[in-house]
């Protein structure tokens, strides 16, 4: 094994069918290899199929649904979510599930409430939406875990200044809700946030779908180079993805990960590292940056 920092494995849950169907085939994949993980969840409605409405305003939005071929990625019914069908819950119907995951030693963060929201149209929510949108995940996270949550992570790694005060208004441990950046604490308009922020440091297997790369040696190989010799790599997988379609993709990308990589550490591990060392932790301005198979901009930043 040639790793020395660790690898921390970052599982976002942004439907309905990913948390029923791809949440457990993790679990099973992760107590084979002997691997704690970050599951970030998404506990209100599932809305994918509002994605249409940025159909028809963001031509890289086309090309991301064509190029992953979204209906036999995520399913017909998960496509027609929340339009011409009926949103279903998504981590709040699934209690139980929830439960199991942290049972079996994995961490569990918030994501979203209504992810689809957030991700298209946080530049337009106010600060009391805002509030109102982290209060109700954190309320359901509570009801069902019996824990207040001591992280988050932003959906489509959007973050505005509003959304980045009322983070810090939360009291966490971290966030985690950049890219292709290091452990930082985020400066923006005048404001130093208190947050320390984890960022997810490469691509994720949507975006490289969305690049045209299909071919799994490729797409491992791409994987690998973004988590390798990055000051602490984080590798943002989907649970509707490699827990599902892309299962078998994925045992053996874990079989060279852990081949690479002689530790792996949740965030919440990561985060209480650096903060016993708060003198290695960056202080960097909030940036947005483009990046290839994804439409749109995301957080990001630049260090001096």
């Amino acid at each position: 094994m040639t790793g020395s920092s660790g690898l921390s494995l970052k599982i976002d849950v942004d439907t309905h069918d990913g948390m029923k169907k791809g949440v457990p085939n993790l679990l099973e994949d992760f107590a084979y290899f002997g691997i704690k993980a970050t599951f970030c969840l998404s506990f209100g409605p599932d809305n994918s199929g509002k994605a249409i409405f940025r159909l028809l305003r963001d031509p890289k939005f086309i090309k991301k649904m064509l190029y992953t071929r979204a209906p036999s990625l995520y399913g017909l019914r998960t496509v027609l979510s929340g339009t011409l069908l009926p949103a279903r819950a998504i981590a709040t119907a699934f209690p139980g599930l929830c439960q199991r995951i942290r049972d079996e030693g994995h961490e569990v963060i918030v994501h979203a409430w209504d992810h689809r929201r957030w991700q298209d149209h946080l530049d337009i929510m106010s600060e009391e939406e805002i509030r109102a949108h982290f209060k109700k995940a954190f309320d359901a996270y509570q009801q069902i875990l019996g824990a207040r949550p001591w992280a988050v992570a932003a959906p489509g790694w959007q973050v505005t200044t509003r959304s980045l005060k009322v983070q810090d208004d939360l009291g966490l441990l971290y966030a985690s809700d950049l890219r292709q950046a290091p452990p930082c604490i985020l400066e923006a308009e005048g404001t130093r946030f208190r947050t320390l922020q984890i960022p997810t440091t490469g691509p994720c297997v949507e975006e490289l779908l969305t690049q045209g790369i299909r071919d799994e040696e490729v797409l491992e190989d791409a994987l690998l180079k973004g988590v390798s010799d990055k000051e602490a790599p984080v590798l943002a997988l989907h649970a509707e993805v490699e827990g599902t379609v892309f299962r078998p993709f994925f045992r053996r990308l874990m079989r060279s990960l852990t081949d690479r990589f002689d530790e792996f550490l949740t965030l919440a591990d990561r985060a209480t590292s650096l903060l016993d060392n708060p003198d290695v932790i960056k202080i960097c301005k909030l940036d947005f940056i483009e990046l290839s198979g994804r439409a749109g901009k995301v957080a990001s930043c630049i260090c001096s």
